[in-house]
């Protein structure tokens, strides 16, 4: 009751914030690559405007709030509250000429009616839509996949006539969206349909991974600019900046600023970032979440770097209901493609390893229970120039492998 009224207060302050200073709201939706994208926009926008962007997991209806006031994440402190609720008086009664022109605002669907909700609240003129998972993160909080795309499907549906959708070219249930937008639309991705289209594609590789980096070109109405960043890579990368790109086209950014903002770009803590491990070793730390597009993604990633030897460490996927058995089979079977040693952590990667060894009897396997029972044999096991993936959802608490064998 008390959370209902506390919410209820929120909405009625940001509402009031959002009516006063009128910025631009950028909503970004999807079932993986929310985090990365929203981080892309506000660093290509930032050189130019003033941008302003929800903070960690706040992406939710009373994250949302908290972020357009400015706020703190208050979780139960009473004083964090207080706080808020002043910084949004203040706000309401006193100008605050650094208030940002431009929100971007990560939206999710963790549970049927939260986009709804968001969208409501912050009324988006931009809204992007990164990927619809197969199988989506979340599934199994709602009826069926159809019940699921037609939430994350409201945020680009609820945009005014005015507004524009970003839609990726090459996930079709995403394209699929633009036949009920009003909107105008511009798509992105690495296929011909794109209107900001990713070409050139290449990992520019070095022995010291955390200098790792990628080059591509984005192709936008005639007109190419080169892209070559360090320390950012794979492909996932690369589809949250064309989608950044293209919200910079929409506020009439030409290419080269949209490329300058770039530079701006950093990865999130726990997606995708090499780091120095125990023995020498190499630490690709992607432990933030995982679904199963983000899990392949990965993997084949790591394909393609030069290594002694690759150790695949995966944590459950959670949330995908139905398809979680399926799901966790085929990253089992494409884990062993890549790994030479696999580990598995949490009941539903038990399957993967079945699916392992049924598949690949000679495959290095091991299965555990939890992070902590396989932290020490994993130690044991990695040798001087290893490469070893560290990946899971976030109830997994993969990031602390990564902690307990980073130097």
């Amino acid at each position: 009751m008390k959370r209902k009224i506390l919410q209820k207060i929120l909405n009625f302050f940001s509402k009031i914030i959002l009516w006063r200073y009128k910025p631009i709201v950028i909503g970004v939706a999807g079932s993986v690559g929310k985090t990365s994208t929203k981080e892309a926009i506000f660093a290509v926008l930032k050189n130019k405007f003033l941008v302003g962007k929800n903070e960690l997991n706040l992406n939710t209806e009373v994250g949302l709030a908290i972020s357009i006031i400015g706020g703190k994440d208050a979780k139960r402190s009473v004083f964090l509250w207080l706080i808020n609720f002043f910084y949004a008086f203040k706000k309401i009664i006193f100008f605050d000429r650094h208030y940002p022109k431009i929100l971007v605002l990560e939206m999710s669907e963790d549970a049927p009616t939260a986009i709804k909700k968001v969208v409501r609240l912050a009324q988006p003129r931009i809204g992007v839509i990164t990927a619809i998972g197969k199988p989506p993160v979340h599934l199994e909080n709602y009826k069926n996949l159809d019940e699921l795309k037609e939430e994350i499907g409201f945020l680009p549906q609820s945009l005014p006539a005015s507004g524009t959708a970003v839609l990726n070219a090459d996930d079709p249930d995403v394209l699929n969206f633009q036949e009920k937008i009003l909107a105008s639309v511009i798509t992105y991705g690495f296929g011909e349909k794109a209107d900001m289209r990713i070409t050139n594609y290449k990992l520019i590789n070095s022995e010291n991974l955390e200098k790792i980096g990628m080059t591509f070109r984005l192709e936008y109405k005639g007109s190419f600019v080169p892209v070559k960043l360090e320390g950012i890579f794979g492909k996932p990368q690369a589809y949250a900046l064309a989608a950044a790109a293209c919200v910079g086209a929409v506020l009439n950014m030409n290419l080269v600023e949209i490329v300058e903002g770039m530079e701006n770009y950093q990865i999130v803590k726990g997606r995708t970032k090499f780091i120095k491990g125990v023995k020498n070793s190499w630490l690709l730390d992607d432990s933030y979440n995982a679904s199963p597009d983000s899990v392949n993604a990965v993997l084949d990633l790591i394909k393609e770097i030069p290594t002694k030897r690759k150790i695949v460490v995966l944590g459950d996927m959670k949330e995908l209901g139905r398809a979680s058995e399926e799901a966790h089979k085929k990253i089992g079977e494409k884990a062993a493609e890549v790994a030479d040693i696999f580990f598995g952590v949490g009941e539903s990667m038990k399957l993967a390893k079945e699916a392992i060894r049924n598949k690949y009897p000679r495959k290095t396997v091991f299965w555990f229970e939890n992070n902590n029972e396989a932290k020490e044999l994993l130690k044991e096991n990695i040798k001087e120039g290893d490469l070893v993936l560290i990946k899971g959802s976030r109830a997994m608490e993969m990031d602390r492998i990564t902690d307990f064998l980073k130097v």
